[in-house]
């Protein structure tokens, strides 16, 4: 593999274009464990082999792939879950994705935004708490932690408990309506 990931950083187009379909199982398995939705997790594995597509010629060690990759992914999968409480929030009308917005979209989109609201105003005001200050506001976890008396350790495992949570709830909820149609 080693030497595909060279031949792909030395500008080798067939390379690069094997590199990426190699990687794309890998990649979706992460992001799917990640993200909110399944579409979440595939635009956020499209977001981290553009880039990889993009700055391979940059990448310093070739072990370091996986870990690059990787940390693409949360990156683009916090943005996108970010993105969809920040709009949730605010109560904004609209669709909450960036695609066009078609009346199918926007009706799944108010869905998804009703549900998520809904899991929010239920979940633990300790989990709600941290998980606006870090997700929605974007506060660093040193300027978080000591506003909820908090260490950062605490912090981080809360906000981790706070995500599974919430992704666990609005799975079921998907999957309670699935079973409803």
């Amino acid at each position: 593999m080693s030497a595909s990931v060279e031949a792909a950083r030395a500008g080798d187009r067939a390379a690069l274009e094997a590199l990426l379909r190699e990687r794309r199982t890998e990649v979706v398995r992460y992001a799917m464990r990640l993200c909110i939705s399944p579409a979440d997790a595939e635009d956020a594995t499209q977001e981290a082999l553009l880039a990889l597509s993009q700055y391979i010629g940059a990448l310093r060690e070739v072990a370091a792939l996986s870990r690059w990759l990787f940390l693409a992914v949360r990156t683009h999968c916090t943005r996108l879950a970010r993105r969809s409480l920040r709009h949730v929030l605010s109560g904004e009308p609209g669709p909450i994705a960036l695609e066009g917005p078609n009346p199918e979209d926007q009706l799944v989109d108010h869905q998804l935004r009703d549900r998520l609201a809904q899991i929010l105003s239920e979940l633990d005001p300790a989990f709600r708490d941290v998980l606006i200050r870090r997700d929605v506001l974007g506060e660093p976890a040193q300027v978080a932690a000591p506003a909820l008396g908090l260490t950062v350790a605490a912090l981080k495992s809360r906000l981790h408990r706070a995500r599974a949570e919430v992704k666990q709830r609005l799975l079921a909820s998907l999957a309670a309506a699935r079973a409803i149609s």
